[in-house]
Parts: C-alpha cells; sequence; structure tokens
C-alpha cells in the first residue's frame, strides 16, 4: 500500500536557491505554503551571502544558511558535513547546479529536484519547437517539488518584507535626492543583466520624456552597475527624474518600490521585486517568453511584447547581443506601447 506522503511529519527541511534576485523572490510562495501545510516544520534555507537581506524577516524560514561561493567547493563540502547532523527530513533543492549538488549530497533520504523542463526549453530556444503543453510558472515549479507532501499553490504572489527602518531609510534617501512625496511616482528599472532584456535607452528616454510631460515624478532603480543609465536619464530633468541605481540596499529598494504608483520594468530581478511588494508592474519582454516560467507572478501585472516574431525566443535567460543584428523583439516595443499599458492598469486601478 503506498505511503501518503503529505501525512508524514516534516520537522526540519533544507531548501537551496543560491541565486539570483528574482529566483530566490520567487521562491516565497513555496516557503509560504509549505508552512500553511506543516506549520511545525522548521525551515532551513541556503542562499548565497549576497542576497541574505532578500530573505531577512521573512516569517517562514528559521534559519538561513549562507553561501560563500567564493570559497570553492571544498567549502561547500565542509559545510555538508556540519549539516549532516541537523538530520532533515527533506531536501528540496530548487536551483540544481553543481553547487547545490555538492551541498545536498547525502543530507537526507528525501530529496526533490526542480523539474527546469530543460529539453522543451531547449527545443523552443534552438528549434523553435513549441511542446510546452502547458504554462508552468516558477513559484509552481518550485511547489511542484512538494505535492506529495500536500503542498499546493495558494493565490497570492511573492513577498518581500522590509522592516520600518528600511521603510525610513528609503524614504530619507528619497527626499535627499529631491523626492516630493506629494507626486505622482512612478518606478523605472531599465537595466537588465543581459543586452537582449533590456529596453533600448532611446526608448526609455522618449518614455521618460512623455512621463514628464504627463506630471509624474520617475525613480530610477538598478545596481551600481546601472547608475550610468540612471544618470543620463535624470539628465531630463535633475529636479524630478531621481537615481537610486546602486544608493539603496536591496529591501530598502523594495520599500521604496512601495511608494510607487506602478513599476515599469525589463524581466528582471527587480521585476519580481515589484511584485513581492504588491506594486503594479508594467513588464517588457525581449528575447525570452512566457513558456519559460517566469512572467509576474500573482500579482497586477502586464507584460508588454513584441509577439509574431520568428526567431523568439533567442535565449532562455538573455545575451549580449541580438544573433540577427535587428534586435526587433525590444525595438518594435514603441512608448506609445508601454503608454497604453499604463492607461490599462491605471484604469485597474479605479
Amino acid at each position: 500500500m503506498p505511503i501518503c506522503m503529505s501525512a508524514i511529519t516534516l520537522n526540519t527541511i533544507l531548501v537551496i536557491r543560491l541565486s539570483s534576485i528574482g529566483d530566490i523572490i520567487l521562491t516565497t510562495p513555496f516557503l509560504r505554503v509549505m508552512k500553511a501545510r506543516h506549520p511545525g516544520c522548521r525551515v532551513h534555507f541556503a542562499v548565497r551571502k549576497e542576497f541574505i537581506s532578500l530573505l531577512a524577516h521573512n516569517p517562514h524560514i528559521d534559519r538561513i544558511i549562507p553561501i560563500d561561493t567564493s570559497l570553492g567547493r571544498n567549502a561547500l563540502r565542509t559545510l555538508n558535513i556540519r549539516l549532516l547532523k541537523e538530520g532533515y527530513d527533506a531536501v528540496f533543492d530548487l536551483h540544481n547546479n553543481f553547487r547545490s549538488r555538492t551541498l545536498r549530497n547525502g543530507l537526507s533520504r528525501r530529496i526533490h529536484i526542480i523539474n527546469k523542463r530543460t529539453l522543451r526549453r531547449s527545443l523552443l530556444v534552438h528549434l523553435h519547437w513549441n511542446t510546452f503543453q502547458d504554462i508552468v510558472p516558477v513559484p509552481e515549479r518550485y511547489i511542484e517539488t512538494a505535492h506529495e507532501y500536500g503542498i499546493r499553490p495558494d493565490i497570492d504572489g511573492p513577498k518581500l518584507f522590509p522592516t520600518e527602518d528600511e521603510e525610513g531609510n528609503a524614504r530619507l534617501k528619497l527626499r535627499a535626492a529631491g523626492w516630493n512625496p506629494d507626486a505622482s511616482t512612478i518606478g523605472l528599472c531599465p537595466g537588465a543583466k543581459h543586452a537582449t532584456k533590456r529596453w533600448p535607452e532611446d526608448r526609455a528616454e522618449g518614455l521618460v520624456r512623455r512621463l514628464l510631460e504627463n506630471g509624474h515624478e520617475i525613480i530610477i532603480f538598478g545596481s551600481e552597475s546601472e547608475a550610468s543609465i540612471g544618470d543620463r536619464l535624470r539628465s531630463l530633468d535633475p529636479s524630478r527624474v531621481h537615481n537610486c541605481s546602486g544608493r539603496l540596499t536591496l529591501l530598502e529598494t523594495a520599500a521604496a518600490m512601495q511608494l510607487c504608483t506602478f513599476l515599469i520594468t525589463n524581466d528582471s530581478g527587480l521585476m519580481h521585486m515589484g511584485t513581492a511588494v504588491s506594486r503594479p508592474v508594467i513588464a517588457l519582454f525581449g528575447s525570452t517568453v512566457r513558456e519559460f516560467g517566469f512572467f509576474p507572478y500573482n500579482s497586477q501585472s502586464i507584460v508588454v511584447e513584441a509577439d509574431n516574431l520568428s526567431c523568439r525566443p533567442c535565449t532562455h535567460i538573455g545575451r549580449p547581443s541580438c544573433p540577427k543584428k535587428h534586435f526587433a523583439c525590444m525595438r518594435n516595443i514603441e512608448v506609445d506601447h508601454v503608454l497604453s499599458a499604463i492607461d490599462e492598469i491605471g484604469s485597474q486601478q479605479i
């Protein structure tokens, strides 16, 4: 007679997702429904040390295990030996790379690994043969790993938990930059790690000009490496465009996003951060598509994309440049398309 795994008591589990911003944020629905189904379970979470703050204050995590990847694989083996004494009832590897495999080795008799749909993804990218029978968002792919323990998705999206101090610090930094808290504020995230995920800068500039004409203030969000594009956009009106790229911590960024009426982003970790603080998001997608599972999850959002391009998708993570040289997937998205999405998302808020 088969064992009903959902009836098993989970005392302590390990969740592994080492990076990056968006992927880690998308684990938070898994953590929430795990605790809802197994409220007495202690949840340990292994994550690269530079992303610890994304999980800070999360009420569904009991212990964060920092991973310093600069120390190499031997450090992971040493940590693996230390973690053996935890006696994990189950391990959920939501990353499944060589580091996570080294870390999880032998930690439990029940090790559950995310199904990344690698073959289907490769067929779609390289042959444009779409074998995805259904589109399963990444948070639900994470939750799939625990189905046998009675875990199912809920109706909420990802969540971050900035503190009152982080919210206060974000406000102070914005006020110091000249932000007017009484103004209609729009958040803009013009960056992304890979070039084929970035809307061209001339389009972003055209959008900023139109938003300024309509009376909005704009906060630019991004990493320190993206500060230069933020500075160029700020030069359009230094009194009403505030470049916060690289000037806020991760949770201060999340707190500052809460002050925006809505966010305009590329397909990036900041897109998921916006959804995780319940801000409406307008997301611009270029070289990637819905089938990969990374569209905004269970949140108010509109995705703007160039449909009917035979070359799309050309990648599942992004490329340094367009292989066809025309970059139509992003260049075909006009400023007016984004303004129409703004009108639509504004009408949803009435």
